[in-house]
């Protein structure tokens, strides 16, 4: 349990400080700070910003640097971890128990995941591909440390083949320049996929749940739209880029990449068989998500043995009663930080409940 957050400099926090229980809610007017306090924590115990945004944006407009520190876990067993960055330097540090240390060590030894709920989530499926693939990227890397260097490393070599593509284009290359690149390309492209096949296959194998909670009114299936085969995916890989080298070179692009890629509920009834965005409502389609989420955090638990922190960020105005019902219920299980505009009456009728003013 994370048991007091400190904020320094941190966006619109110059100095704040504040204590936790089981169950927090954080209430006050839009602009007063309440979402940053959960960037603040899903910083502390992931070690990332929430959706990759640009660290330096994190401090102060008047500050040069911020910090970021908390306490886990009971007084004879607590831990200290803290984030620091500097923005002349451009360089940010974890320590733990005032004791500098590498990410991954960091992340070894606070053993918490943070997992943000935001309005945009809660509607992914009726918004652009991009968000749904950032989603799938965002549990590859909290759900392995190790996910970090293979996109970072997919990334460059993208850049590279991509650059390379452009110069055969202006014959300044040739063809056959190509082949380090293609090798390379496949080796790390297939372990994104390896890693992103993880949490698919979870989703779809654990797919009765959410049509459990749609009362089994409808026949549901997990559809990843990919142009690679996961039976073999170094061989389709390499075969895909081989039969397209022309294409590629034409527009100085590759064409098969896990950012190409996109997935969708489909819905199947006696009738039709369709995605849940044309024929489920507004609130089912809620309810798919809102158990997507859920899923997400059982991956992790099946996968480590870390404490989950939930954030919601504001979620309530999105949801009905049934759904917020639904959310509430689940979240009874884990340390729980809520924001919102106003104090929802379900909430202050509950025993325990920290009410925090920003």
């Amino acid at each position: 349990m994370l048991r007091s957050l400190e904020l320094h400099d941190f966006k619109i926090h110059t100095d704040s400080e504040f204590s936790f229980s089981d169950m927090n809610l954080i209430v006050w007017a839009n602009g007063s700070g309440k979402t940053n306090i959960l960037e603040a924590i899903y910083l502390l115990l992931n070690s990332r910003t929430y959706q990759s945004q640009n660290i330096d944006r994190l401090v102060n407009f008047l500050g040069e640097s911020f910090l970021v520190s908390g306490k886990i876990g009971e007084d004879y067993l607590s831990k200290t971890p803290k984030v620091t960055y500097d923005s002349k330097t451009q360089k940010s540090s974890f320590l733990l128990n005032w004791i500098k240390s590498t990410r991954p060590k960091y992340l070894e030894n606070t053993k918490h995941i943070a997992v943000f709920f935001s309005p945009l989530e809660m509607n992914i499926i009726y918004l652009g591909p991009s968000l749904r693939r950032d989603f799938l990227d965002e549990v590859c890397t909290l759900s392995n440390v190790a996910f970090s260097k293979v996109r970072s490393d997919y990334s460059k070599i993208l850049r590279s083949r991509n650059k390379l593509l452009k110069w055969i284009q202006e014959w300044k290359a040739e063809k056959e320049d190509l082949k380090f690149w293609n090798s390379a390309f496949v080796k790390v492209t297939s372990e994104y996929y390896t890693h992103r096949k993880k949490f698919l296959d979870f989703v779809s194998d654990n797919i009765s749940i959410i049509e459990n909670f749609l009362e089994n009114k409808y026949k549901l299936s997990f559809n990843y739209k990919t142009k690679v085969d996961f039976a073999d995916l170094e061989k389709s890989i390499s075969a895909y880029i081989e039969k397209n080298i022309d294409r590629d070179i034409m527009t100085g692009c590759t064409y098969i990449w896990p950012h190409l890629d996109d997935f969708q509920f489909i819905v199947e009834t006696t009738r039709h068989i369709m995605s849940s965005e044309e024929c489920l409502s507004r609130g089912e389609n809620k309810s798919i998500l809102i158990w997507l989420k859920f899923l997400e955090i059982e991956f992790y638990k099946k996968l480590h043995s870390e404490n989950i922190i939930i954030l919601l960020d504001d979620i309530f105005s999105e949801l009905d009663d049934e759904h917020i019902g639904s959310v509430m219920d689940y979240c009874d299980r884990f340390q729980t930080f809520i924001t919102a505009q106003n104090m929802p009456q379900f909430l202050l009728d509950k025993a325990n409940i920290n009410v925090i003013y920003t």
